[in-house]
C-alpha cells in the first residue's frame, strides 16, 4: 500500500481482475438461476455482478492518466461512467444493459489491466 492508507495503481488493476472473475463466477449463477426459475437466486447473482461493476468503476477511476491514456483504445471514461449510473440511476438499471457489459467490454478490460500489470512489473 501507498502512504495515506490509498490503493496505488498495481492494487487497482488487481482489483479490477478480480472483480472481473467475480462478475464471470456470479454470470455462471445467474444463468444457472434463471434456467431453474429461482428468482432469489437470480436477483443475488445481479446484485453481486451490480456490486462488482461498481468496484470496477471505481478502481478505474482512481487510475493515473498517464496509465490509462497509454491505452486510448480502452473506454475507461465509459467504465467510470457506469459505475456512476450504477450508483446513482440505480432504480433506471435493466437486465440488458449489465448483460451487454459483462460479456466482451470485460473480457476487454481484463485484458488490457493484465498486460498493464506486467508492464508495471
Amino acid at each position: 500500500m501507498t502512504a495515506g492508507g490509498s490503493r496505488g495503481p498495481r492494487e487497482r488493476l488487481t482489483d479490477i481482475v478480480a472483480a472481473v472473475a467475480r462478475i464471470k463466477k456470479a454470470e455462471q449463477q445467474l444463468v444457472t438461476a434463471e434456467s431453474t426459475g429461482d428468482d432469489p437466486s437470480v436477483q443475488v447473482a445481479f446484485d453481486a455482478v451490480l456490486y462488482n461493476l461498481v468496484v470496477i468503476g471505481e478502481a478505474v477511476n482512481a487510475l493515473p492518466a498517464d496509465l490509462t491514456h497509454g491505452r486510448p483504445g480502452v473506454p475507461w471514461r465509459d467504465v467510470v461512467d457506469m459505475r456512476n449510473f450504477l450508483s446513482h440511476e440505480y432504480f433506471r438499471v435493466s437486465a440488458s444493459l449489465v448483460r451487454r457489459t459483462i460479456d466482451e467490454p470485460l473480457d476487454q478490460l481484463r485484458t488490457v489491466c493484465e498486460c498493464l500489470l506486467v508492464e508495471l512489473g
